[in-house]
């Protein structure tokens, strides 16, 4: 069974105590902070997985432009040479 995004389920965390200290002084959400880190750090985990899955095929097309140039460059409207 798969959670929605807006399913919350409770986990332990563990931080320094001064960085909890500061956090409360300043009221900041500590679990809102944490779940923006650990989506960011997801996100930029997905990327590069998807960038090495796809490394072959990325240089495939690199080295197809380099080669004949963009697709359809004749067409393009504005050119920044």
């Amino acid at each position: 069974m798969s959670q929605t995004t807006s399913e919350k389920q409770r986990t332990n965390i563990t931080i320094t105590a001064a960085n909890l200290v500061a956090a409360r002084e300043f009221g900041l959400n500590v679990s809102a902070i944490s779940d923006a880190a650990v989506a960011e750090a997801v996100r930029a985990a997905k990327a590069k997985a998807w960038a090495q899955e796809n490394a072959e095929a990325i240089a495939e097309r690199r080295a197809w432009i380099e080669t004949h140039g963009t697709p359809l460059a004749d067409l393009q409207v504005l050119k920044l040479d």
